[in-house]
């Protein structure tokens, strides 16, 4: 008789720390040992960093500075040659 309810009351606390610490994770107080794979079909916002393994596709307009991604303006400049291309830009949407 003993032995049964010890079983159940060590079964019952184990049950409760597995619950604590998913709450813990999903609080961001304990890491994840995993990133989370999330996929979904409507709109989202992400702040910080995103490691993308497979496509993305964007419906929509996406900002995209060319003076901080070139450095200065829509005009690359080859190193190799010296000569200056421009950097094409399309609207697929219209």
């Amino acid at each position: 008789m003993e032995i049964s309810t010890r079983f159940i009351k060590t079964s019952l606390v184990l049950i409760v720390v597995g619950i604590w610490i998913i709450v813990f994770q999903n609080a961001g107080i304990i890491p994840q040992l995993a990133p989370q794979k999330i996929a979904v079909d409507s709109t989202m916002q992400v702040s910080g960093s995103v490691d993308v393994d497979n496509t993305v596709f964007i419906k929509g307009s996406v900002n995209a500075n060319i003076e901080s991604i070139n450095g200065y303006n829509k005009f690359y400049k080859d190193p190799r040659t010296g000569l200056y291309y421009v950097i094409p830009t399309t609207d697929p949407y219209q």
